[in-house]
């Protein structure tokens, strides 16, 4: 990955003269990485009658998943700049802007009609990204079980994030979705709860805490 990141493709005689071992051991690692998405290979055609070549370059997901531990000190430190130096009105309209921006990500996957139904789709969707999610019924309430946070590296001591993800959710399903359960109050995972009867959303206060 040191080849890969931050330089042009790389052919398999480059990888092997830069890592020194076989070019056995450089296509199983290859193949592996490939599968997982951290590294990509492509086909390049030569000039003549030469036999095409193939280059390797490292994926976004490998950036991300190599160099997210930063998040866990850069989001929170700016959330924190935000509360000291941000009107509680600021924070508001900065969260709820987030939101939008989310559940515009969402929709554009979306096709399923009834906030049921969008649940569903919305959980389904987060899963194939990686996240771990689950949906089940309880006394006839649709339930989503986050099983895996998205935001456990972001966290800051405050509701912020979470507050962001209930009203991305809300903001995707087309009904009030509230928290039931909270990870940080021991809870195994945070739960989400679809009202029944969807009331007028009352300002929320919670991103400027």
């Amino acid at each position: 990955m040191r080849l890969l990141i931050g330089h042009p493709p790389r052919t398999m005689t480059e990888l092997i003269d830069g890592i020194g071992v076989t070019r056995t051991a450089i296509t199983e690692q290859l193949n592996g990485l490939i599968t997982s998405g951290y590294i990509v290979q492509t086909m390049e055609r030569l000039s003549g009658r030469g036999r095409p070549r193939y280059l390797f370059s490292a994926t976004q997901l490998a950036l991300k998943q190599l160099f997210e531990g930063n998040q866990d000190r850069v989001v929170p430190a700016i959330w924190r700049a935000l509360r000291k130096h941000g009107s509680p009105e600021i924070i508001q309209k900065v969260g709820e802007e987030v939101a939008d921006e989310l559940a515009d990500y969402f929709n554009r996957q979306m096709t399923a009609v009834g906030p049921k139904e969008r649940l569903k789709e919305f959980i389904e969707i987060i899963c194939k990204g990686g996240s771990l999610g689950m949906y089940r019924e309880e006394d006839g309430d649709p339930i989503f079980d986050r099983l895996g946070c998205p935001f456990i590296s972001m966290y800051d001591g405050t509701e912020i994030l979470c507050e962001i993800d209930r009203m991305t959710m809300t903001k995707v399903v087309g009904a009030e979705v509230e928290r039931i359960r909270y990870r940080q109050e021991g809870s195994p995972c945070c739960c989400f709860r679809i009202k029944k009867k969807t009331m007028p959303k009352a300002e929320s206060n919670v991103l400027s805490q």
